[in-house]
């Protein structure tokens, strides 16, 4: 039996050599861009939870204060419409009609705002931007 052996070339094993280190350096850039992304989407998430839960303790704080305004406001007014009118129970009625058609509206353009906000903004446009980039077209980078 007789085996051949044919010398491999120096060449070819550095040829090979660095089309692997090529890989492994693609490979390793790739990863250190998903950890970006994921570094900044955490870091943009906390932010705006902070900026949200600051937003809505005061929002809150202040609710309280109107609400307790707005009770003693509208015993007042319907005790007044009432004597004036001679039916208090057709005044509160009436300011109670008038209180839930304007929450309503409030609901309405509070809903309208809260749609308008685009959470993580930065990282859907930095993993639009790494996308594209990867396809082989550049977006323009964004001025801070």
């Amino acid at each position: 039996m007789l085996v051949f052996s044919f010398p491999v070339t120096m060449a070819a094993t550095q040829e090979s050599d660095g089309i692997i280190a090529l890989v492994r350096e693609t490979a390793d850039g790739l990863g250190k861009l998903i950890a970006d992304h994921v570094k900044l989407a955490r870091v943009e998430l906390v932010s705006d939870a902070r900026f949200y839960a600051r937003d809505l303790a005061v929002m809150a704080a202040a609710g309280v204060v109107l609400l307790i305004g707005y009770v003693i406001g509208l015993v007042a007014a319907g005790l007044a419409i009432g004597r004036a009118i001679d039916n208090t129970p057709l005044a509160f009625a009436a300011l109670a009609g008038l209180h839930l058609i304007a929450g309503a509206i409030g609901i309405v353009v509070g809903a309208k705002r809260a749609k308008r906000v685009r959470l993580m903004h930065d990282t859907a446009e930095e993993v639009s931007r790494s996308v594209s980039a990867l396809r082989g077209r550049e977006l323009p980078v964004r001025p801070v």
